[in-house]
């Protein structure tokens, strides 16, 4: 029975998302600069990666599974081979419960992924049973692969000591011509991307996960799968841009928030300055920065009341030296100041003031008195009387020529009252400067003063008082400024930081914004790059799904992925049942749910991108009616056609129905004898249910015989292509061959006669040189192909029981 090529499951190979996304940002006039290279930039690590690629590198590609080999695990005791076609091809295990048959399906599971979905979340006895209990000493678990490539052999080893548990296995691999001495440590990080982006297993409890499990595992999956995981990734990068950008500026309005509290508890003029500034939703920083580094004008702050701390004064010791002084020059004058002398020196200060005269004006009347003359006569006797004179007072004027030096150093000492007692009325100080100010005011009043005799004592007096009040001050200013440092030296600091955050924040207020909007584009891009891309996969369930339901009313319609990275995630199932829009999962039998889990476990695990070309699924039967067995069928044998498809299953209801349809299938049954020895034999596979009908043919008398031997001819050609194309299939694909080459000279063996040259001459081969290849070694073989080729169209000079016999002798040679 042929199926529908039309049906087979593809998808396209996705396009290079930095590519993708750097198109449809240059077409879209709403995107501005900034918004795109913010978008680039979140693709900028991830760009150089194919879309579909794993982080990690994986260089093997097309692996197949040609055998699985256990010993001592689970079921199996004795070691047992469980061996499968390598290539495409569906391969049946069947067996009863209990027959061994999930165990090669758990080994091979194991050894590759290093866990087993059937015992997630089970009780921990499903893991303690692991060991078999009659072959427990060592345990071992041996897959044979198969890869393109230079080196096509691939053998991954898990083996455990006796006494070791099950995370405690040697885990190794070997390529071809190693032997296993030479084995390198399994290389974990290497296969773990592909396994989890491409899973080729799926066993019986992961049918109903893939529906009704965590809505966002199934989203993650198919949205990975899609080559979306790269969006996915620079949704988180711009995502966690703005979620720092965020917390920054909300940290920053809550501490804003924090440190008004703070500073209303404070009793500074700087914290009721400093909360002003910090009330309004956006403070100047500027302002902010000037009162915290005091590039303020601050004449009450700490600045000031250093300042207060600082002022000094002329010592006491200064002080009444200079009274001292004024008193001694005071007591001279006070001594020399007779009667006689006073009146000698205003005559002394008359005649000097008529001598200055007479020498200016010459000759004249005397301008006092007007009679004599002020000549030279009278110049020659004022002379003579003001030296006289002068000799005399010289005493007195000395004296209060020092008593004058005494009080002009006297006014030295006081200075005007400093600026840094004087404050501004609108900032009331912290300290009362006014006593200091007025007794400043007394001690500067002495500036001016004139001498009197209680001069000396009024500047002692006066400084005595300023000392006093002053040292009071800076007692009381000391005290101020040590409560001040505790109470706002504190909040410095935090006022800095949040000064730097503020800054930092205001400097990335467009970034924020850029990136919002940048954010909101991704999204949108996203889910339009994810429509298009699941259209293949949505086709694929849905032939698959309409296959498999066979006479259910329920119908899968769109599949969508809704949600993004950060948000609720879901795959949205548009179904219905008898064409009315409804939760389909809440009416669906277990079969329906299991074939639907099929219907999106097939199209993930068989993408070209994937490096599996095989995928092992255990027991999918069990729930499913008879009709949906035979679309089961259906499906596989169409899957089969481009991948290895390996089934476990206790059911007979699908081996039955792939012999029945007449879908190549090669049958293995698995038997369990006592001690857990198990046994594997070939039950069916197409070149024996051609034998078998051929021999069915030979046994039916109604068949006309000429109609007989033509049909069991054409038998034992079919056992012999089948033959032909499975041994070409495998020696080729073992030497490294890609599976589409394999696949394209098996097409272009269009006759009997090529199929068997391909097989046994290789790729090379030449269809005229056949007969002479087979008669080297061995010459009958020429004589068997040529009455198989042309028995199907002219009678042979043979019996058709012979002629099966040396089918069978041929097809023994052929597949040695």
């Amino acid at each position: 029975m042929r199926v529908n090529p039309a049906a087979d499951p593809a998808t396209e190979v996705s396009p290079r998302l930095p590519e993708v996304v750097a198109r449809r940002l240059s077409e879209d006039p709403t995107v501005t600069s900034d918004v795109a290279e913010t978008v680039l930039w979140s693709l900028g690590s991830l760009g150089h990666r194919d879309a579909h690629g794993p982080a990690g590198e994986f260089d093997a590609a097309g692996v197949f599974l040609r055998a699985i080999r256990v010993r001592g695990f689970r079921g199996i005791g004795p070691e047992t081979t469980l061996h499968v076609p390598p290539g495409p091809g569906l391969t049946l295990v069947v067996g009863r419960n209990g027959s061994g048959k999930s165990s090669f399906a758990e080994a091979a599971e194991l050894a590759l992924t290093g866990g087993n979905r059937r015992w997630d979340g089970r009780s921990a006895a499903w893991r303690e049973g692991w060991r078999n209990l009659h072959e427990g000493e060592s345990a071992r678990i041996e897959l044979d692969l198969l890869t393109e490539g230079d080196d096509p052999e691939l053998t991954v080893v898990k083996e455990w000591a006796p006494d070791a548990d099950l995370t405690q296995a040697v885990w190794t691999e070997r390529g071809t011509g190693v032997t296993e001495n030479d084995s390198a440590p399994f290389d974990v990080t290497r296969w773990s991307s592909v396994l989890d982006l491409y899973r080729p297993f799926l066993s019986y409890s992961e049918l109903g996960a893939l529906v009704d499990g965590k809505p966002s595992d199934l989203f993650d999956a198919l949205h990975q799968l899609l080559g979306l995981d790269e969006l996915t990734r620079a949704q988180e990068r711009i995502r966690a841009r703005r979620l720092e950008l965020e917390r920054a500026a909300r940290d920053s309005r809550q501490e804003r928030l924090d440190l008004l509290g703070a500073l209303e508890q404070v009793a500074d003029d700087r914290a009721v300055r400093m909360a002003r500034l910090l009330r309004p939703l956006q403070p100047d920083l500027n302002a902010v920065s000037r009162h915290i580094f005091g590039t303020v004008d601050d004449t009450i702050g700490p600045d000031g009341l250093r300042a207060i701390v600082r002022l000094t004064l002329p010592t006491s010791a200064q002080v009444d030296e200079v009274a001292a002084r004024i008193e001694e020059c005071g007591a001279d004058v006070a001594l020399g100041s007779t009667t006689d002398a006073e009146a000698d020196l205003r005559v002394l200060d008359l005649l000097r003031r008529a001598r200055e005269h007479a020498g200016v004006v010459g000759d004249c009347a005397c301008p006092v008195c007007g009679r004599g003359t002020l000549d030279s006569e009278w110049a020659e006797a004022a002379d003579a009387s003001i030296a006289q004179l002068t000799a005399r007072v010289d005493a007195l004027t000395r004296a209060r020529d020092q008593l004058n030096r005494a009080v002009r150093a006297a006014r030295g000492l006081p200075d005007h009252v400093p600026q840094e007692l004087d404050f501004d009325p609108s900032n009331p100080p912290t300290v009362d400067t006014g006593a200091v100010r007025r007794a400043w005011a007394d001690w500067a009043a002495l500036t001016g003063a004139e001498y009197t005799p209680d001069l000396a004592d009024r500047l002692r007096g006066a400084h005595t008082r300023l000392v006093d009040e002053l040292e009071l001050l800076q007692q009381g200013t000391r005290k101020e400024l040590d409560r001040l440092d505790e109470v706002w030296a504190p909040l410095v600091p935090r006022l800095a930081t949040w000064l730097d955050n503020a800054r930092e924040v205001a400097l990335r207020a467009n970034e924020l914004r850029t990136v919002k909007r940048a954010e909101d584009w991704l999204k949108s891009a996203t889910a339009g790059l994810r429509g298009e891309r699941m259209a293949p996969l949505e086709t694929t369930a849905r032939w698959i799904w309409r296959t498999l339901r066979q006479q259910s009313n329920v119908e899968l319609g769109a599949i969508r992925l809704q949600g993004n990275a950060g948000t609720a995630r879901r795959v949205l199932l548009d179904v219905t049942v008898d064409e009315v829009d409804g939760a389909a999962l809440g009416v669906m039998s277990q079969g329906e749910l299991h074939a639907l889990g099929l219907s999106l476990f097939l199209p993930r695990a068989t993408v070209e991108d994937s490096p599996f070309r095989f995928v092992m699924i255990d027991d999918p039967v069990q729930a499913m009616d008879p009709a949906k067995v035979d679309g089961l069928a259906m499906v596989l044998a169409t899957v089969a056609r481009h991948r290895q498809v390996v089934v476990f299953t206790h059911d007979e209801r699908l081996a039955e129905a792939v012999r029945r349809m007449q879908l190549d299938a090669c049958v293995l049954e698995v038997q369990r004898r006592e001690r857990s020895v198990v046994e594997v034999r070939t039950s069916s596979d197409p070149v024996r249910r051609y034998l078998a009908d051929a021999r069915s043919l030979v046994r039916t008398p109604q068949l006309p015989r000429a109609i007989a031997d033509e049909l069991v001819a054409t038998c034992c050609r079919s056992a012999v292509e089948a033959a032909s194309q499975s041994r070409a299939r495998r020696d080729l694909l073992a030497t490294g061959m890609h599976h589409r080459e394999v696949e394209r000279h098996l097409e272009e063996a269009f006759t009997t006669r090529a199929m068997v040259a391909l097989a046994v001459m290789g790729v090379g081969y030449n269809v005229d040189n056949l007969n002479k290849f087979l008669a080297r070694d061995e010459k009958w073989l020429v004589s068997v192909l040529r009455d198989v080729t042309a028995g199907a169209h002219v009678p042979i000079g043979r019996s058709m029981r012979e002629l099966i016999s040396d089918t069978e002798r041929f097809l023994a040679w052929l597949v040695r």
